[in-house]
């Protein structure tokens, strides 16, 4: 499960520390996304991890995954991280490791991925960020004693209520990509089922929401957030109902399929299911887009004639 990094861990990643350029690096590429994992980072390029490094007794390693190569091999930098010059080269490589992952997406493409953290993005880092609602801490969240994955989590700050940190929501995303995405093992009715196992304990709820807080922090302290903090803000509070939310991509509006599946979900009891609607186009998050089962049941039954 991703949570908050440690206090040294985020004071090396800031101005002068020993990561810092790395973190600058990613605040002025857009193809970049840091994932926050407790002992370690991932640096995601294209929904793929680009750059892992954890921390160490004496410093941090830094890994690429070798899978990616299809041909040419790129010379990696030492593993180990315990100067500044040693990140230089790493953030160096960068360029070449990109190259290398756009080949291998060539030909094992991983669309809902990508499309997962240009989402982030979006409402994290774009020009719009700051008039979304809903903000992204995590992509990738996996809660390993249940088995269950998510695309993305965050939480939900209604642009009316910015001065007070105490109205923030969980919000838990999956991604569907293309109608291929809707049923089997990972398909939305498991998605709910697995959701209501985690959300009905209310030890796990907390244990979520304090996650989303403490991520949400670190990233505005990383300023990797694009989030105009009020006067007086101290800490955004993540508390209430959680929202699941299931943002549909690419959906073919002539299949019956996504209408077949979602008229045999029952409303859970533990959690507020919504269906995204992209406002015009884009993955902008407003509280305006999001459909509720009736609703989301009725536009679907409207699209399929």
């Amino acid at each position: 499960m991703g949570s908050a990094i440690s206090d040294t861990f985020i004071k090396d990643l800031q101005d002068g520390g020993l990561l810092s350029e790395l973190t600058k690096k990613i605040q002025s590429d857009d193809t970049l996304m840091l994932a926050l994992r407790g002992h370690y980072i991932n640096v995601y390029y294209r929904g793929g991890s680009i750059l892992h490094i954890s921390e160490q007794a004496n410093g941090y390693a830094a890994k690429f995954d070798t899978n990616y190569f299809e041909g040419e091999v790129v010379a990696l930098p030492p593993a180990t991280i315990q100067a500044a010059g040693d990140c230089s080269n790493w953030v160096a490589v960068l360029p070449k490791l990109k190259e290398t992952m756009n080949a291998h997406f060539a030909t094992r493409r991983k669309s809902e991925r990508e499309f997962q953290q240009l989402a982030a993005w979006e409402n994290n880092r774009s020009v719009i960020s700051n008039d979304t609602e809903y903000f992204i801490t995590d992509i990738e969240f996996a809660d390993r004693d249940q088995g269950a994955k998510l695309d993305m989590v965050g939480l939900k700050w209604p642009s009316g209520l910015r001065k007070d940190e105490t109205k923030c929501k969980p919000v838990l995303v999956e991604m569907k990509y293309g109608t291929g995405s809707y049923d089997g093992a990972a398909g939305i009715a498991k998605h709910i089922a697995d959701l209501e196992g985690i959300l009905a304990n209310p030890v796990k709820r907390e244990g979520l929401n304090k996650t989303i807080a403490d991520q949400f922090e670190q990233l505005l302290q990383l300023k990797l957030v694009g989030f105009n903090k009020h006067a007086n803000y101290s800490r955004a509070i993540v508390s209430g109902r959680p929202e699941v939310i299931f943002l549909i991509a690419n959906h073919n509006p002539r299949s019956r399929k996504l209408l077949n599946i979602v008229e045999e979900i029952v409303e859970p009891k533990d959690f507020d299911l919504r269906f995204f609607a992209a406002s015009f186009a884009g993955y902008g998050m407003h509280d305006a887009c999001m459909l509720d089962l009736g609703k989301f049941k009725a536009l679907l039954k409207q699209l399929a004639g």
